[in-house]
């Protein structure tokens, strides 16, 4: 996905709903602190090595706690004198994985269908920079914002 830096919904900047089943799989993989799991989604497809925005996703882990989609506690830290909050998946955690992915395989049939659609309609249309007027705004009106 080639975006210039532009942080916009055309271009992928509302995918914050991810973050959740990303969280889900990273837990089922091995149990993990937060900043650990933000530098983990950062390196996922979805986000190109851009970290997510940590209040947010605090928030969410916060929030499957509160569901009893994941569990915490605090380790001990020799090193720093204070403990670190390290998460684990729990067994609703896992069902819910299961719904994601369920979810996103009938979502994935869309997609590829608007994608086509797209593309298909794109054949006639004249040819603009990706993402970007000739103002430097993105293509939906909003500014351009760089990362």
């Amino acid at each position: 996905m080639e975006n210039e830096n532009v942080k916009c919904a055309c271009q992928g900047a509302t995918l914050t709903r991810f973050v959740q089943p990303i969280i889900l799989f990273l837990l089922a993989e091995s149990p993990d602190h937060g900043y650990e799991l933000m530098q983990k989604i950062a390196h996922t497809d979805l986000w190109q090595d851009t970290p997510p925005d940590a209040t947010g996703v605090y928030r969410i882990l916060r929030d499957m706690e509160r569901r009893g989609l994941i569990c915490s506690n605090v380790t001990a830290d020799s090193k720093a004198g204070m403990g670190k909050r390290v998460f684990s998946i729990t067994d609703a955690g896992r069902a819910c994985m299961s719904n994601w992915a369920e979810t996103l395989e009938r979502y994935r049939c869309g997609i590829d269908q608007v994608i086509v659609r797209l593309h298909k309609a794109l054949e006639n249309q004249p040819e603009y920079p990706a993402g970007q007027l000739s103002d430097g705004s993105c293509c939906c009106g909003n500014a351009a914002t760089k990362k």
